[in-house]
Parts: structure tokens; sequence; C-alpha cells
């Protein structure tokens, strides 16, 4: 990906590491829980609050995969 539009992840995974939030500071995250919709969300709503975006989508997907995007203007 273009490094402008990296920018907003490097933020969060810079806030998952001074917070100790494991999920948010690693590339990767394994589906230890069972629920990787909800893990999905919860990362999203992370990214949502430490960049001050307004909102967010996650795009419709076959199996093994999503996309989530945040909106950061509208």
């Amino acid at each position: 990906m273009p490094g402008e539009l990296l920018g907003d992840a490097k933020l969060v995974r810079s806030f998952g590491e001074e917070k100790g939030v494991d999920d948010l500071a690693r590339a990767y995250v394994d589906d230890t829980g069972g629920d990787l919709e909800a893990l999905g969300w919860e990362l999203t709503a992370a990214m949502v609050r430490v960049c001050n975006a307004l909102g967010a989508y996650r795009s419709p997907s076959g199996e093994g995969g999503a996309l989530y995007l945040v909106f950061k203007t509208i």
C-alpha cells in the first residue's frame, strides 16, 4: 500500500505498543476467541477512536477474510 495510506495504521500500532494492547501492536492477529467478526469490529472501533475517524464500514466478502474501512471525512 502507498505510504500516505498507512499513517493512521502506524498511529494505531504505536498506540497499541504504548498501551500494551497486543492485538493493535501486531501486524496480524490470531483468532484465539473464535469470533473474527467481533474481533474485526473491536479493532476497527479502536482505530476509529484513536484516529478521530467518523465511522467505519465492513465490505462484503467471501470466506476467509474481511476488509474494514474507516472514514475520516464525508
